[in-house]
């Protein structure tokens, strides 16, 4: 829970995985925002209770129903853990939630849950003494286990030539590429500004995702030039390969992150990534450590180091990172469950 739909490939994969086992057998709870929980422990019996995403089940669009909507959260969860006796377990994709208003709601949910698991994943080592102390739990309560890998999800079968053809690029330029949700912690319109700073030649910025926030949006577009390229929608599974496959670098200049299936992505399509030196980003991309950044200013180095990079070494060093997501599997996941 929550049911992310058909379209959310991370929790499709996830509960394959778990059922590939042959011990479990996960399944989508109610789809309901309001009592969803209390839907699926009662109809449904679980043995487990799993979250990935709690904000739907409190966060409304207006406060009023927010404050309305916690304490339907509390209860659903304390009658599932002391009624029911289900046991609750939740995967932690950000620690804190980005760009949240009201920041004390979530924490608030957020603590009240965490108290009342049974444990709690997270996807990477450096993640643990953040989550225990923000959450108030033991370090004991929490569980690592990285992300499986995205490999033969998505089509990939063109070449850098025809995925150039199919989006109308320039067939000999550098290409950078941003893919994912166009977020203000995401530093989108950071990046387009670093980048019309470095003024390089030849080369091309590709921005490829749907912004949110209409602000964000407009203020990107203002920065935008006949360098800097912004389709602003969801990519399609079938264009995926397309923008992965035009692109020399991907460069994701996240200001935090806890995990990213951007960085797992770019690694499945065999290409070096320009990303932070942070968290399960540092230990997913530990094979191309010369590409990561701390700030600004080593951010601006990272890109043109990646650009002074000949194909055939962007190519070793993605080659690096694709045979690096053989580390881990969805299946790894069962493990945690008795």
């Amino acid at each position: 829970m929550p049911v992310a739909g058909i379209g959310n490939p991370y929790q499709h994969l996830m509960m394959q995985g778990l059922n590939e086992q042959g011990r479990l057998w996960a399944f989508n709870g109610a789809p309901s925002r309001f009592f969803g929980i209390l839907q699926t422990s009662l109809f449904s019996k679980p043995s487990y209770l799993h979250f990935d995403w709690i904000n739907s089940y409190y966060w409304r669009k207006t406060n009023w129903m927010t404050l309305l909507s916690v304490p339907a959260f509390v209860v659903q969860v304390l009658i599932v853990r002391y009624l029911l006796q289900i046991k609750i377990v939740w995967t932690v994709h950000n620690i804190v939630p980005h760009d949240a208003k009201m920041l004390w709601v979530h924490r608030f949910c957020q603590r009240f849950l965490a108290k009342n698991c049974d444990w709690i994943r997270v996807f990477s080592e450096d993640s643990l003494g953040r989550a225990a102390l923000e959450l108030n739990v033991p370090i004991a309560t929490f569980r690592v286990v990285p992300e499986g890998s995205y490999v033969g999800f998505y089509e990939d079968a063109t070449t850098q030539t025809s995925a150039r053809q199919f989006l109308m690029l320039p067939p000999n330029a550098r290409i950078l590429l941003y893919m994912g949700l166009v977020k203000p912690y995401k530093g989108v319109l950071e990046l387009v500004q670093l980048f019309k700073k470095l003024n390089l030649p030849n080369t091309r910025l590709l921005i490829a995702g749907k912004a949110l926030d209409a602000t964000y949006q407009t203020k990107i577009e203002s920065e935008l030039t006949d360098a800097v390229r912004f389709d602003n929608t969801f990519v399609a599974a079938d264009a995926l390969q397309h923008y992965c496959e035009a692109a020399d670098v991907v460069v994701l200049p996240f200001k935090k992150i806890e995990n990213s299936g951007s960085v797992i992505m770019a690694m499945g399509f065999r290409k070096a990534v320009v990303a932070p030196n942070l968290s399960v980003v540092k230990e997913r991309l530990s094979e191309q450590p010369q590409l990561l950044f701390d700030d600004a200013h080593t951010l601006e180095d990272r890109i043109r180091q990646a650009l002074a990079l000949s194909s055939d070494e962007l190519l070793e060093i993605g080659n690096r990172n694709f045979d690096a997501l053989k580390k881990h599997s969805w299946q790894d996941f069962a493990a945690c469950f008795g």
